[in-house]
């Protein structure tokens, strides 16, 4: 019986740590949360483009590599 006594009292102890850790936190307002995911949705569309762009380039030269080698 001990150690799920012993269990019981980290786990609410554990609990105490994070509520208390919880209210230090600063968060975000909803303008800032909206302006943050605005940016991260551009850079991912970005990111997205270019790596199209590769990909379409490496695949022709890769086609034309093999081409040339096989044809």
């Amino acid at each position: 019986m001990k150690p799920v006594l012993a269990f019981a009292g980290r786990t609410v102890g554990y609990l105490r740590e994070v509520r208390a850790e919880l209210r230090k936190v600063t968060w975000p307002t909803f303008e800032d949360l909206r302006k943050s995911t605005i940016v991260i949705i551009i850079f991912v569309i970005i990111i997205g483009i270019l790596i199209g762009i590769m990909d379409f380039i490496f695949s022709k030269l890769l086609i034309d590599v093999l081409g040339r080698a096989f044809g």
